[in-house]
């Protein structure tokens, strides 16, 4: 990796960046130490508390409860295991330590302790004189070296109370047992005396260590960090500002060919890209100055050669100064351009400002040999023969009065001929030569980079109008089926489906809400297993939808983070097929229905005919109530065969028009009164102006019993209502019939065998299944359609639907 100048642009500022990254870690470094040491002194204070206030706890119970009950039931007897308060707390302190290193250490010392074996040390003796010294302090902590190990010591004082001198004051007041054990130790000690110390120890050393590691891996891991955001923002800030800056100081740099000018080049390399620019332009005053100072200097003696070398240099400057401007205003009329065409537009101009020229033009290709003139002009250019040896070779040819410029791309092909003509009587200037070559290599790069951006935008355009042409819905969708793309027929479907309340065609979130998945339609799993998916979607609301999804790959990798979803909606092709299923049901049944009724019919009159005789030879009993059973029977065959042939021979349409609101009209007051023994209410309802419809009446009124009877038989025995609607569907030129009950509904497993000869759901005997069977038939003849579904409030809803012109017509 090349390292940049130590006084670039961009090594001030990644210094700087460095600076503000050590600045930073150290204040957090110092930060987060003093933190964790406050955290490390407040844990083991409080450790350090917690077991005084087991030792207050010990001593408490031995002095309030276990002792007077000791001394209660054995008289004066002394036992130092039951009841002294050093002898138990040290014993049940000394339990509750451990041998590892951060365990702690709890010592009851005494000066003149009546057990030598804790008699205080220095240390404690020490501590013992400050309470003695600060009778008001009741608490010490602090740190102390114990055996190389920093210790957090908390200590107070042991004062003797007037309880305690029983023990510890005279040796004649004392129990026999303690001078049998100790002698005359521990005694003549005053009340309200310290004599001693309880004190805590909680080595610390291995608690600090660990806190210093935790500290250095966490400085560790800011330091990566810092690293890696460090070479991250030099490689950003080299890329969007260095390499720019760097690109204008080596175009200012090219124009400087002489002594003085490369020793000024060289002396503005010592500093920044930016310091270069300002410096550059500050140097190139500097330095038409000094050439100025020189000339006049010169010109005491040698007038007149000072003057022709001066307007020389004043030239060379000038066209220096020219040249500058020329190629900022390339770059500038390059980043307006949107076109070639734009682009020589824009720049032409400039190109015969500068140079003076008559006029110049830009020959495009080898073939088309298309050009763009500046002054605009539909002649073409006078090229040299060998023209094509120029472009094939990229060499430029430079005569007196033209110039002929290979103009090359970014790969150093050559896409065309720019021509320079100058005036009458002008020559090119031999400096010129070289700014003509890097002319030419601008205005390549530049139209390649013109003709990339053209590209992208123009295969853009044609993307975007071949997926806004694609009428169905398509969708480009991310991992979780949220919107990256959607197309006018998705967004359409969107506001349809959501009752225009989503806009942006999130089609996934309306289909796959109540899916048994994640939700997303199986988008997911068509992206981790890279393959097509083709799913069906069923709405509540009736509709279905087949959805296709297609996984894409990221631009330049294998990894499938997105998926195009192809939605189709299949209502109308179900709804057709379950129809043509349907017919194709009742055409069978018919055909079977038709040979039936005409070979079982003839036996059924004659069995009627010979009952009615048998029944009028037998007197009144047993007999004659069997006979009548035979002849209800048999009436009841000929009723389903009758409605058998119906089914069969529907012929329900007619060209004259009936009344339709008439005929419910009718129906209605018919059933009235058996709707109110059954405690319901039928009513009807219309919205007015029903044209007539070309239907039989007697047909008609075949298709509305069936169902005001299915309605009456569904309704509950007490508050049952049944409601008939009609309307007009001027659009569709349709009467539409809808009846409805607050029945059960239908059950979803039913909803697909209503329409079948013989499917019932009541009782047996108490219906034959032809009902619906012979309703759709009618419809089907007439081509209209009925329609089953329940109701949102509950309760069945038969929805008939009459055309108002004969399909013959039609």
């Amino acid at each position: 990796m090349k390292l940049p100048r130590p006084y670039s642009l961009q090594s001030r500022f990644l210094v700087g960046l460095i600076l503000a990254s050590v600045a930073i870690g150290g204040l957090l470094f110092a930060g987060f130490s003093y933190n964790m040491r406050q955290v490390l002194e407040r844990e083991v204070n409080d450790k350090a508390a917690m077991v005084l206030a087991q030792v207050d706890a010990v001593q408490q119970y031995v002095r309030r409860i276990l002792r007077p009950r000791m001394y209660e039931t054995l008289n004066d007897t002394f036992i130092i295991e039951a009841m002294s308060s050093s002898f138990i707390t040290r014993n049940i302190m000394d339990g509750t330590a451990d041998n590892s290193p951060t365990s702690h250490i709890y010592r009851r010392v005494a000066i003149g302790a009546r057990n030598p074996k804790f008699e205080a040390d220095q240390r404690e003796r020490d501590l013992v004189a400050f309470f003695r010294a600060h009778p008001d302090q009741k608490l010490w902590q602090g740190y102390t070296d114990r055996d190389g190990v920093e210790h957090f010591v908390m200590a107070r004082p042991v004062v003797f109370a007037k309880s305690c001198l029983h023990c510890h004051g005279k040796p004649e007041d004392a129990p026999q047992e303690l001078i049998a054990l100790y002698g005359d130790r521990g005694f003549a000690h005053a009340e309200d005396s310290i004599g001693g110390v309880d004190l805590v120890s909680l080595p610390v050393s291995a608690s600090v260590a660990h806190l210093q590691t935790t500290i250095m891996s966490y400085l560790m891991v800011f330091a990566i960090a810092a690293l890696i955001y460090l070479g991250t923002t030099n490689i950003i800030f080299k890329r969007i500002v260095a390499n720019n800056i760097r690109l204008l100081t080596a175009s200012f740099k090219r124009n400087f060919s002489d002594d003085k000018g490369i020793e000024l080049v060289r002396e503005l390399e010592k500093g920044d890209e930016i310091g270069q620019m300002v410096n550059g332009i500050e140097k190139l005053g500097d330095y038409l100055y000094e050439t100025r100072e020189q000339l006049q200097h010169y010109a005491n003696d040698l007038e007149d050669m000072v003057r022709e070398r001066t307007e020389k240099l004043a030239s060379q400057a000038e066209a220096r100064s020219a040249d500058v401007r020329l190629f900022v205003r390339l770059l500038a009329g390059s980043s307006r351009s949107g076109s070639r065409g734009e682009l020589w537009a824009a720049t032409l101009p400039d190109i015969v400002e500068r140079f003076d020229l008559d006029r110049a033009v830009y020959v495009c290709t080898y073939y088309s040999k298309r050009h763009y003139s500046w002054p605009q002009s539909d002649v073409p250019p006078d090229l040299p023969g060998n023209w094509i040896d120029l472009l094939t070779e990229s060499r430029a040819l430079i005569e007196e009065d033209r110039a002929f410029i290979p103009v090359e791309s970014s790969v150093g092909n050559a896409e065309g001929l720019l021509c320079l003509y100058h005036k009458p009587g002008r020559t090119f200037a031999e400096q010129d030569h070289e700014v003509f070559q890097a002319l030419g290599r601008q205005l390549g790069i530049a139209a390649d980079n013109i003709m990339a951006l053209d590209s992208i935008v123009r295969n853009n355009a044609n993307m975007h109008a071949i997926f806004e042409g694609i009428t169905k819905p398509l969708l480009l969708v991310d991992e979780s089926g949220k919107p990256v793309v959607a197309n006018e027929a998705a967004r359409r479907l969107a506001l349809d489906l959501s009752g225009g309340m989503i806009q942006n065609g999130d089609l996934i979130g309306l289909l796959c809400a109540d899916a048994n998945d994640r939700g997303d339609c199986d988008i997911s799993k068509s992206l981790n297993f890279n393959e097509v998916i083709s799913r069906e979607i069923s709405l509540p609301s009736g509709r279905s939808f087949a959805l296709s999804i297609y996984p894409v790959a990221e631009s330049g990798g294998t990894r499938r983070s997105q998926a195009a979803v192809y939605v189709q909606e299949t209502t109308q092709q179900k709804q057709m097929l379950a129809h043509m299923t349907q017919a194709e049901k009742l055409a069978t049944v018919g055909k079977l229905a038709s040979g039936l009724a005409h070979e079982i019919n003839n036996p059924l009159g004659v069995i009627l005919c010979y009952a009615k005789l048998i029944k009028k030879g037998l007197p009144e009993g047993q007999s004659r109530a069997d006979v009548d059973v035979i002849v209800k029977h048999t009436r009841q065959a000929q009723y389903v065969l009758k409605n058998l042939l119906n089914f069969a021979r529907p012929k329900a349409g007619t060209d004259e028009g009936v009344d339709l609101d008439a005929v419910i009209a009718s129906l209605v007051t018919v059933f009235r009164v058996q709707a109110e023994n059954q405690g319901a209410v039928i009513a009807a309802d219309s919205a007015g102006d029903i044209p007539p419809v070309p239907v039989d009446a007697q047909a008609l009124e075949h298709i509305l019993v069936n169902l005001i009877i299915n309605a009456l038989d569904a309704v509950p025995e007490e508050g049952g209502r049944i409601d008939i609607r009609t309307s007009h569907d001027e659009l569709a030129e349709e009467v539409v019939v809808t009846v409805s009950d607050n029945g059960p509904g239908i059950a979803e497993e039913n909803s697909k065998f209503i329409f079948d000869p013989f499917y019932s759901t009541k009782e047996v005997n108490k219906g034959s299944g032809l009902g619906l069977s012979i309703v759709f038939g009618f419809m089907s003849e007439l081509g209209g359609s009925v329609m089953a579904s329940n109701q949102s409030t509950g309760g069945a809803q038969f929805t008939l639907r009459f055309p108002l012109r004969r399909e013959a017509e039609a």
